[in-house]
């Protein structure tokens, strides 16, 4: 399965809130998603993740362009465990 790589965390929360930051999310729904698709990607793979940031996009929370930039992101740090 694939899922996020753990030791890149770090890497990851820093460019999901300059991401978040740059797409004008607003703030109460940032620590939301980062921390949702960390734990989703994470834990159950990023499959798992990418569907929760498309839920995000249909609930207007961030926009399509942000959703693709942050499953760019995820692609970059995958792992297969």
């Amino acid at each position: 399965v694939h899922k996020l790589h753990r030791g890149k965390y770090m890497e990851f929360k820093y460019d999901v809130r300059r991401i978040l930051e740059e797409e004008n999310v607003e703030d109460e729904h940032r620590s939301n998603v980062l921390g949702q698709t960390w734990a989703k990607g994470e834990r159950q793979g990023v499959t798992i993740a990418k569907d929760f940031l498309e839920e995000k996009v249909s609930e207007g929370i961030i926009s399509a362009d942000c959703a693709k930039r942050i499953t760019k992101l995820i692609d970059s740090l995958t792992t297969r465990r």
